[in-house]
């Protein structure tokens, strides 16, 4: 489980941010807490948090830095610097940052073992890199990099110290240490890169791809019931989807040798009903041909969501809105924050504009996203805010109001010129305001 997200000097993030999903000691909605014996103290992990904030806050960025950080704990060590994809964005409207690397750091619980990793890093070259991990409450230093200097600081045995070693030499300057690591199967490098590899972020996916990992996910029994469960719950209009095999289709690979495979597609169950609206028989739609946008949202959504929620792992979800009515939403959040459908460990990340899910929240998994007047991001939960902000406050009312910040900014002047301006002469005043 995701315990903290840090990260600094990174597109819009200037100085050290952080997103938190250790809980804080407060008694609303018990059961959107995980509770743990693991740490000094015991760690209660957050299922699930909302960042909300004006447009242009620093949402997305902090998507895209996590989402940069997993692929290079995962790939750095399979790409060369020829070949590398990947590009650091430093915050660029200081001077102070702009030639300095970019940090990253994730602590994380795997197997009620907490392990801390992080790394600075520009385009060039690895400047950093740590791993600690806590052991009986205590924590220890496993390694710590700096630039091409390594030190293995935990007591292992000797041969395997030896090989830690041994395949710091084979570290390139651009390629993380754990990379490495996990590639000659280091158990414990492994076992982290597992987890990053577990977080899935579902950011403008191509609709027909995410269709098609819902479709794949149908075939699992592991995955179907619970998937048409929650279809049904939805009241989408039809009370199930089936996979199936359309026409076959041609497909090349690298080698040029073309292949046919049955494409595959997703069909919507309806009832047909008579002239007195009795039930006739069950028919299949096209799933997408015939059903709405908002349904075809959703349907591509829920496969990576009850992936998560059936193998654990951490779900990050961009523009969780759009398309979907605000009851899904709500539903979506019951199912990570629930006892029953939320056994392994899963845990949810959403970015909303949606004042309705405040009400389902506690006020440590409301999370405000704000940018200071000279461009620098910066994350605060509503508790650390403000922690005198009552329980039964009404969130969504004093939210919009802007007493807890996370809302556009709008010139007062340019709200007054709508006012006494509207229609035509107000787009006018505030044309002659800009210019």
């Amino acid at each position: 489980m995701l315990l903290k997200f840090v990260l600094s000097n990174y597109r819009s993030f200037k100085d050290k941010a952080t997103l938190d999903m250790e809980a804080c000691s407060i008694k609303e909605y018990a059961e959107s807490v995980f509770f743990s014996k693991c740490g000094s103290p015991p760690a209660n992990i957050l299922k699930s948090v909302a960042l909300l904030g004006a447009n242009s806050s620093g949402k997305s960025n902090l998507f895209k830095g996590f989402d940069l950080m997993r692929y290079m704990v995962i790939n750095s060590a399979k790409e060369s610097t020829l070949t590398k994809t990947y590009h650091i964005e430093p915050f660029k409207l200081s001077t102070e940052t702009e030639h300095k690397p970019t940090l990253f750091e994730c602590t994380m619980m795997i197997d009620n073992i907490v392990y801390r990793y992080g790394f600075e890093s520009d385009n060039k070259e690895v400047h950093a890199e740590w791993l600690y991990m806590i052991v009986k409450r205590r924590e220890e230093t496993v390694f710590i990099r700096t630039k091409n200097e390594f030190e293995i600081v935990k007591r292992f045995p000797t041969d395997f110290k030896n090989k830690l070693l041994m395949l710091a030499e084979f570290t390139r300057n651009d390629a993380l240490y754990l990379s490495i690591l996990s590639q000659f199967n280091i158990e414990l490098a492994m076992q982290i890169s597992k987890w990053f590899a577990k977080n899935i972020i579902y950011a403008e996916p191509n609709l027909e791809d995410a269709l098609s990992y819902t479709a794949l996910l149908l075939a699992d029994p592991n995955y179907s019931s619970l998937l048409n469960e929650v279809i049904e719950k939805s009241d989408l209009g039809f009370s199930g989807v089936e996979r199936q095999a359309g026409q076959k289709v041609s497909t090349k690979s690298s080698a040029g040798i073309s292949t046919p495979r049955p494409k595959i597609k997703l069909t919507s169950t309806h009832i047909k009903y008579d002239s007195k609206n009795r039930k006739v028989e069950k028919i299949s739609l096209e799933l997408n041909k015939d059903e709405s946008s908002g349904a075809q949202k959703l349907i591509a959504l829920l496969g990576p969501m009850i992936k998560v929620l059936m193998d654990g792992g951490t779900f990050w979800i961009d523009d969780l809105d759009a398309k979907i009515h605000p009851y899904i939403i709500t539903m979506v959040m019951d199912l990570f924050n629930s006892n029953k459908y939320n056994q392994n460990g899963a845990q949810l990340v959403s970015i909303s504009y949606n004042q309705q899910i405040l009400k389902k929240l506690r006020r440590d998994q409301i999370v405000f996203l704000n940018k200071d007047i000279y461009g620098a991001s910066s994350i605060t939960a509503l508790y650390i805010f403000n922690p005198s902000v009552r329980s039964n406050a009404i969130f969504d009312k004093e939210y919009l109001q802007g007493q807890y910040g996370g809302v556009p900014n709008i010139s007062d002047a340019f709200n007054l010129s709508l006012k006494h301006n509207p229609g035509k002469n107000g787009i006018e005043t505030a044309k002659k305001m800009h210019n």
